[in-house]
């Protein structure tokens, strides 16, 4: 009698998440269409279609289960978060820094990283330490749309947001929003750390 119980319930388990996958892909379609859209609707830079042609990317699954369909939507739309996170950073190339700012009139680092995460929907910390504070360490090194940190003069004190092959964009003091490599001498001394606010594989 147990194992029959015990099956009827892992059925109903398996079902419940196979409805909830359905509607979890509805909805990011949704959801995302009109972000990922209003990206290309605009004109891409060099820069922007160089970068996005090499980030993470969802492969279909052919799952039989409803945990699979739950595990591929997820997968899909995280997917898409990075692309669209990623393209959206890089519209901002060559704005100016300003310490303090949070627009695109000016931003400092972790204004910026605020920004583009905000036009997704994502509310972040102001500051660097604190966004710092409200990520999960990337297992297996930064995967595109993950953070970057440094301590420049003292804890951490600059972010970025990680492009993938080893370069990061950021809002630079003496540059402006723009795009480094972590192998950089300075950036490279003074490397905290990845920090991922989305799931990523």
């Amino acid at each position: 009698m147990r194992h029959v119980l015990a099956i009827g319930a892992f059925a109903l388990v398996v079902s419940a998440l196979s409805s909830i996958a359905q509607a979890d892909t509805v909805t990011s379609s949704v959801q995302y269409t009109g972000v990922s859209s209003s990206i290309h609707s605009q004109a891409v830079s060099p820069d922007v279609a160089e970068w996005t042609s090499s980030l993470i990317m969802a492969t279909p699954t052919r799952h039989r289960g409803g945990i699979g369909r739950f595990a591929g939507g997820i997968l899909a739309r995280t997917s898409r978060m990075a692309r669209a996170l990623t393209s959206s950073a890089l519209r901002f190339l060559g704005v100016p820094y300003v310490f303090g700012g949070t627009s695109t009139a000016g931003f400092d680092c972790s204004g910026f990283v605020q920004h583009v995460f905000a036009m997704l929907g994502i509310g972040l910390p102001r500051t660097a330490d604190a966004q710092y504070d409200a990520g999960r360490p990337a297992v297996g090194g930064p995967h595109p749309g993950d953070l970057v940190f440094f301590d420049t003069y003292g804890g951490v004190s600059h972010v970025g947001i990680y492009l993938g092959k080893g370069q990061f964009v950021h809002a630079s003091s003496s540059h402006g929003v723009m795009v480094s490599h972590l192998s950089d001498s300075y950036w490279a001394a003074r490397y905290v750390g990845a920090k991922r606010l989305i799931a990523s594989r």
